[in-house]
């Protein structure tokens, strides 16, 4: 077969290794603290206030202003609760951003998914149980994607790094095309995981702010998010070395196919095409003569024939090529059967069925 170009032969490995780089640091943002700003969602708490708990009782606001003292409550800031300026939503864990400069992640998980009535403690304040129907369903459908895309970006880099070692490894007994199917499924769950977190992270975006937004807090995801813009690269990468697998099987085939039409049409002969019969002699050239090698023998038994005819001049025939001696036959006398001559194998005669081609009549 004919040499791989160094194009289909490197540009599916390069392609595949940095898609899996790019899947790695996605999976591996919030570890450690490091790679927080690949993030789907950001909150800004700075502006946070909302009346305490009791601010709503017209009793104690009343009792409060007769007796001096704040029966009511100092409304809950992100500083009376412990918060961060910023906090970045990613894959599998979110992060707080200190004024300081200090990033705190949470320890990442397969289960995590992004909810602020916990994330940002507002059930602790007057929010509680005041949601609308708009954000929770939004933060429920999050929760279902989330269980979807982290174990598909696992699948998919797995898959990345198992298809270029089936293209390169692999034995031509193994399938042209496991490659180029592992690869373009790999692209594919890409593909589904960039839409689906991409879909989610703007479901949230959209009723977070329109929920919370009078309390001072706000989210945004970026125009894209960077960590959709790292899934959409690592999908492209993917499916570049798919299509590049896919051509290289096709191109594969083609050369295979066309060298093995032209190997059977040069060694044609026939109808047959060459190929020899079952049962039938094959000739092999030994030095300036043809040997015929077949196989015959009495009562199924098995032994190789050795008639050779000599190519040279004067060169009579003969068997076995060192038994030249004179025959019945070509002294005029009665001939002794061919097939008799047996080489390496006793004759095993029965002498009531002897069969004798030159005898007359019977008796």
């Amino acid at each position: 077969m004919a040499a791989r170009q160094p194009l289909f032969t490197f540009l599916p490995l390069v392609s595949s290794l940095l898609s899996f780089i790019l899947v790695l640091l996605l999976l591996l943002a919030g570890t450690n603290n490091v790679l927080s700003g690949l993030y789907y969602i950001k909150t800004d708490t700075t502006g946070f206030s909302v009346s305490s708990k009791l601010s709503s009782s017209t009793y104690l606001q009343d009792l409060s202003a007769v007796s001096g003292a704040d029966l009511v409550g100092q409304p809950s800031t992100a500083s009376s609760l412990g918060l961060a300026e910023t906090y970045t939503v990613l894959l599998l864990t979110s992060c707080a951003h200190f004024p300081d400069g200090a990033v705190s992640c949470s320890h990442p998980s397969l289960s995590f998914s992004f909810d602020p009535r916990t994330d940002l403690r507002l059930d602790s304040t007057s929010l509680q149980g005041t949601y609308p129907q708009s954000l929770l369903s939004a933060l429920s459908h999050h929760r279902k994607t989330t269980r979807f895309v982290a174990p598909a970006y696992i699948l998919a880099a797995a898959l990345l790094v198992l298809a270029p070692l089936l293209a390169t490894l692999s034995p031509p007994s193994f399938p042209a095309l496991a490659a180029p199917a592992l690869s373009a499924l790999a692209a594919l769950l890409l593909l589904a995981a960039a839409a689906a977190a991409a879909a989610s992270s703007r479901a949230v975006d959209s009723a977070f702010n329109a929920a919370l937004r009078e309390t001072g807090l706000s989210s945004s995801t970026g125009r894209p998010a960077p960590a959709v813009a790292v899934g959409v690269a690592a999908f492209a990468l993917a499916l570049l070395a798919a299509v590049v697998l896919v051509v290289r099987a096709r191109r594969d085939r083609r050369v295979g196919g066309a060298m093995q039409r032209g190997g059977e049409k040069k060694g044609a002969g026939g109808l047959l095409g060459g190929r020899v019969p079952w049962g039938r002699h094959r000739y092999a050239p030994v030095d300036d003569r043809v040997a015929l090698v077949g196989k015959g023998g009495y009562e199924g038994s098995r032994h190789q024939e050795g008639v050779v005819f000599d190519s040279s001049e004067g060169g009579g025939r003969h068997l076995d090529d060192n038994w030249a001696a004179e025959d019945e036959y070509s002294a005029g006398g009665r001939g002794i059967p061919l097939k008799s001559l047996g080489v390496g194998v006793k004759q095993r005669r029965d002498m009531n069925t002897a069969y004798e081609p030159y005898s007359s009549a019977p008796s």
